[in-house]
């Protein structure tokens, strides 16, 4: 639970969540993903290796349907943002819940 409170403190110090403006992509890369991209579009790894893209859409609506129109095994969509992780060298990788949690968290406050 330690290191968890130690990382958000970062996130917050790196204004990922405090009222300076950082972008999606700032605001994973503190928080382990290793990704680069614009506010509409993130790529990149999650901490645990495992390659997605993230797509930032105007609405929750936008993003469900943009979704819709890619595999469902491999894609997720997560308020405004839809990730996709096709593509992974083993058939079983995919983000945690975790990892899911936290890229909704950043689109929804990074201002992505």
């Amino acid at each position: 639970m330690r290191p968890l409170v130690l990382a958000l403190a970062a996130l917050v110090l790196a204004g990922c969540g405090g009222s300076h403006r950082q972008t999606v992509a700032g605001c994973l890369n503190d928080a382990g993903f290793l990704v680069s991209g614009s506010a509409r579009q993130v790529e990149g790894t999650t901490s645990d290796g495992v390659a997605f893209t993230l797509t930032v859409y105007g609405s929750a609506a936008a993003a469900h349907r943009a979704a819709a129109r890619l595999r469902p095994k491999t894609t997720a969509a997560i308020g405004r943002g839809v990730v996709d992780w096709h593509g992974n060298p083993s058939p079983s990788a995919r983000p945690t819940g975790a990892d899911l949690r936290a890229v909704e968290r950043w689109v929804r406050r990074a201002g992505g």
